[in-house]
C-alpha cells in the first residue's frame, strides 16, 4: 500500500511540474471561438501563468466561430481550437478529422433574448434571431428554440447570421433583429438595452457539448507531449477560475471587457458551477446532438462519435491524483 501511495504522488509531482523537458518552451498558438464566459478557463490558465508552468508559451487567438476556427486549425494556423456545438460532427462529416480531447462546459448555456414587443415564442413568427455564425453554438440554440415551440426556421423565422456576440447585441440595438442567442454575460447587456428573457435554454437541462478542446487528427498522433502539459493547465486554470473569484472576475472584465460589477458576479457565478472538474466530452450530449442534426443530415449517421472523442488524456490526469488534489486544497 506504501509503494501505491509513493507511485501516485510521483505521477502528481510530475504533472505539476513544469514540463520544460516535453515541450522546451514551445510556443503554442491556440484558437477560441466566442467572447463569452464559457472561454475563461483559458484566460484563466493563461493568466494565471499555468500553461508557463507546463512549459507552454500559449498565444490566445480569437476567431469567431467554430466552423472557422476548425479551419485555421486544419490550415495549421492553431494547434489547439476551443469551441462547441455541431461544428466537429459537420467536420468529420468533410472527412476533415478532428478529435475532442476534453469537454469543458457540457450544458447549454444560451438565452434567447427578445424585444419587448415579443411577449411570447408565437410572437416571433415573421421576425428575424441573430447569431454569430451559421453551424455554431448560437445558430444551434435558436434552432433549438423554433423547434421547442413548434416552428420553424425555414418557415416562421430568419435565422440572421451577424459574426460575433457584439454584433448580434449591435442588431439588437439598431433594431436590425427583434430578437438574438447569447450566452451570459452578454444576455446581462442585452437587459440593459430593454430585451428580455424568452427562453433560457439551460433550464432545459440537456446535455451539450457547449465547449470542447478539439485537435487535428494528425496533431493527436504526433503531439501528445503538447496535449498532455496543456490540458493539465487547462485543469489548473478550471480549478482557479473556481476557487478565486477576485481573480476569475478580474479575467471577465479584461477580456470580456465589462465593468459592471452585478454582470462580474453572475457571469462568474454560473462558470464558476459549470465547468467540469474533470472535463470529459459528454458523450450522451455529443449523441442527442448528432441525432438532432440527423434528422436534416442524413450523412450525420454515418459520423462514428467514438472516433471524434479521445478522453484517454483526461483519463491520465484523472487517475493521476491531480485533479483531486486540486480541490483538497481547498477543503
Amino acid at each position: 500500500m506504501k509503494k501505491r501511495s509513493r507511485i501516485l504522488v510521483i505521477a502528481v509531482l510530475i504533472l505539476l511540474l513544469p514540463a520544460v523537458n516535453l515541450a522546451q518552451e514551445q510556443r503554442v498558438r491556440v484558437g477560441y471561438s466566442a467572447m463569452s464566459g464559457s472561454m475563461a478557463w483559458v484566460w484563466a490558465a493563461k493568466e494565471g501563468g499555468y500553461f508557463d508552468k507546463q512549459g507552454l508559451k500559449v498565444d490566445l487567438v480569437y476567431i469567431g466561430g467554430t466552423a472557422q476556427l476548425f479551419q485555421s486549425m486544419l490550415a495549421g494556423e492553431v494547434a489547439f481550437g476551443i469551441g462547441g456545438g455541431p461544428s466537429i460532427i459537420h467536420a468529420n462529416i468533410q472527412r476533415r478529422s478532428v478529435v475532442a480531447v476534453a469537454g469543458t462546459l457540457n450544458r447549454m448555456i444560451m438565452k434567447i433574448m427578445a424585444a419587448p414587443q415579443i411577449k411570447s415564442p408565437a410572437d416571433i413568427r415573421g421576425k428575424r434571431i441573430a447569431v454569430t455564425r451559421y453551424g455554431t453554438t448560437t445558430d444551434f440554440s435558436a434552432r433549438l428554440f423554433l423547434k421547442n415551440w413548434g416552428l420553424s426556421a425555414e418557415k416562421d423565422a430568419v435565422i440572421l447570421q451577424v459574426g460575433s456576440v457584439p454584433n448580434v447585441l449591435a442588431a439588437l440595438k439598431s433594431g436590425a433583429s427583434q430578437a438574438g442567442a447569447l450566452s451570459p454575460p452578454a444576455h446581462l447587456q442585452a437587459e440593459k438595452l430593454g430585451f428580455s428573457e424568452l427562453m433560457d435554454l439551460s433550464k432545459a437541462d440537456i446535455y451539450y457539448p457547449y465547449t470542447y478542446v478539439v485537435v487535428s487528427a494528425g496533431f493527436l498522433e504526433k503531439n501528445g507531449n503538447l496535449i498532455r502539459p496543456f490540458l493539465a493547465a487547462a485543469v489548473e486554470g478550471i480549478h482557479r477560475f473556481k476557487t478565486d473569484r477576485a481573480f476569475a472576475k478580474k479575467l471577465i472584465a479584461k477580456y470580456l471587457r465589462i465593468e459592471d460589477e452585478k454582470v462580474l458576479e453572475e457571469t462568474h457565478h454560473l462558470f464558476s458551477d459549470l465547468f467540469e472538474r474533470v472535463p470529459y466530452v459528454n458523450r450522451q450530449g455529443l449523441a442527442s446532438l448528432a441525432g438532432i442534426l440527423a434528422e436534416k443530415e442524413p450523412k450525420v449517421e454515418a459520423v462514428n462519435l467514438d472516433s471524434i472523442v479521445e478522453d484517454g488524456f483526461v483519463r491520465e490526469l484523472e487517475t493521476s491524483g491531480l485533479i483531486k488534489n486540486l480541490y483538497r486544497q481547498n477543503k
